[in-house]
C-alpha cells in the first residue's frame, strides 16, 4: 500500500471553483487499486491548540511564481493498493517539479508518497460510498 499526499494552496476567492473541479472534473473512475481518496481542509492552531505542523511554505518554494500568499490549504490523501496503480491512474498525469497548474492555485502544489511501515486497524471501515456530488 502507498499513501499519496497532495497539498493544494487555493486562492481564497476561488475555493468554490476548486472544490467543484476536484469533485466533478478530476474523477478516478473507480481506478484499479484505489482504496480511498479524501480531500481535507487544513486546520490551524485556532482549531486545536496542539497542532504543530501547519502547511506553510518551505525553502524549495519559489515565491516569485505565486499568485498570492493568502490561500486556503487542502490536502488530498489517496490510499492505493500499489505504487503502480497510483502511477497508472494519477502519477503519469503529474508534472515534474513545483509549478502552478490551475488558475485557482495561489502557489504550486506539493506532493509526497508515504509507504507504511506498520499499521493499526480500528473497528471501523472506510466509508462505503462516495461523498455527494463527487464523481467516482
Amino acid at each position: 500500500m502507498i499513501i499519496a499526499l497532495i497539498n493544494w494552496r487555493i486562492l481564497r476567492p476561488q475555493v468554490a471553483i476548486f472544490l467543484d473541479e476536484w469533485k466533478t472534473k478530476l474523477p478516478l473512475n473507480n481506478a484499479k487499486g484505489l482504496i480511498g481518496e479524501f480531500l481535507s481542509k487544513v486546520k490551524d492552531a485556532s482549531y486545536f491548540d496542539k497542532i504543530t505542523w501547519e502547511m506553510e511554505s518551505d525553502d524549495a518554494d519559489d515565491k516569485t511564481t505565486w499568485l498570492s500568499k493568502d490561500f486556503v490549504s487542502y490536502v488530498n490523501v489517496g490510499l492505493w493498493e500499489t505504487y503502480d496503480d497510483f502511477i497508472e491512474a494519477v502519477g503519469k498525469k503529474m508534472t515534474l517539479g513545483r509549478s502552478l497548474g490551475k488558475p485557482f492555485e495561489a502557489a504550486p502544489r506539493r506532493r509526497a508518497i508515504l509507504t507504511p511501515e506498520h499499521w493499526r486497524r480500528g473497528g471501523l471501515s472506510l466509508p462505503k460510498t462516495t461523498s455527494n456530488g463527487v464523481f467516482p
